[in-house]
């Protein structure tokens, strides 16, 4: 009976790296082939190793590191708190969706005890009997959690920084997809280097002439200012006037208008735009920049109203010494 259970394919979440799916089909093909050996010992091996192996990868899709000789306990229960939190927020511990998955756990926690006592990786002085109610508890608890598990890692992954990173640079983004995916982040509870990384990816993005970016990262935050961090706000104005290799590089028709939306609610702009200007200072100028820069130094002057009155004068700094360093800059 429990060689149907390795039938079915396991979900894969849409952005999990090809490593780690790698990593887990490897597992999860073991133990089938154990069950189809019927070679007991290694099936019970092999379920711990693939809640593991799971577990891990979860871990890493979350940007957090686990040391190879951690615990099996250690690294399961941060891996479940992991995608028990992305399951639902605010949940009451009591809760019929957390009880559920908690029971999942607590089976898939009995694995290494099992091995232990039954499986593989050990040169034991003895052979002890593992009955067909060892093997069916190991193979069940194993893929109970195992499948949830993976269900779950699709809203990690959705809200992960690292992947969302990646595909505001090279990504293509429909409608509605980049405010799921900031939303599912949780972007003010980040810390606030990853919101100030995710801020200029955005920017950058948005500055590319992407509509659906500027509308879901930027407008956004301007018309819903509360759910918005300051890093995140500094990040895009950065990302909106500094490219990916870090030279000048603003749209006329983009960059000065979205940047002023973003600092309206921005508790310090004129740090945000003094700490521009010093890194607009030692940065070269794209090819574009150098073409288009005169349209972008209009645009400055005639967004400068928009801009909060503490940050104006910084504003007018960045134009003056945009247009003083445009004497210079190869053409």
């Amino acid at each position: 009976m429990i060689s149907i259970l390795v039938q079915e394919a396991l979900p894969r979440a849409e952005w999990l790296q090809e490593e780690s799916w790698q990593a887990i089909s490897d597992h999860y093909g073991r133990l089938g082939a154990a069950i189809a050996a019927n070679d007991r010992p290694l099936v019970v091996g092999s379920a711990k190793e693939l809640v593991e192996c799971v577990a891990r990868v979860v871990l890493v899709s979350h940007g957090r590191v686990t040391g190879d000789k951690d615990e099996y306990d250690k690294v399961l229960a941060h891996a479940h708190t992991v995608v028990e939190h992305a399951a639902e927020n605010g949940l009451p511990p009591n809760d019929p969706l957390r009880q559920i998955p908690n029971a999942a756990k607590k089976m898939a926690s009995q694995l290494r005890e099992l091995r232990n006592r039954f499986g593989t990786g050990h040169g034991r002085p003895v052979v002890h009997e593992i009955t067909a109610e060892v093997v069916e508890a190991c193979v069940h608890g194993a893929l109970l959690w195992v499948r949830w598990a993976l269900a779950r890692l699709q809203a990690v992954l959705l809200g992960a920084v690292e992947p969302l990173v990646h595909d505001l640079r090279e990504g293509i983004f429909s409608s509605g997809d980049l405010a799921a995916r900031l939303d599912a982040a949780n972007v003010p509870g980040l810390e606030e280097p990853e919101q100030r990384r995710l801020g200029v990816a955005v920017g950058q993005r948005a500055a590319r002439e992407t509509f659906v970016v500027r509308n879901d990262g930027i407008r956004a935050c301007a018309d819903n200012p509360e759910r918005w961090p300051d890093a995140y706000r500094q990040g895009v104005v950065e990302g909106l006037f500094l490219n990916e290799d870090g030279q000048v590089e603003a749209r006329p028709s983009i960059s000065p208008d979205c940047a002023a939306d973003v600092l309206r609610h921005h508790s310090a702009p004129e740090r945000v735009l003094t700490e521009l200007l010093d890194v607009l200072r030692s940065a070269s100028w794209s090819l574009r920049f150098q073409q288009e820069h005169p349209a972008v130094l209009t645009a400055m002057r005639e967004t400068l109203p928009r801009l909060p009155d503490s940050g104006q004068q910084p504003w007018t700094d960045i134009i003056n010494d945009l247009k003083a360093r445009a004497l210079f800059e190869p053409r």
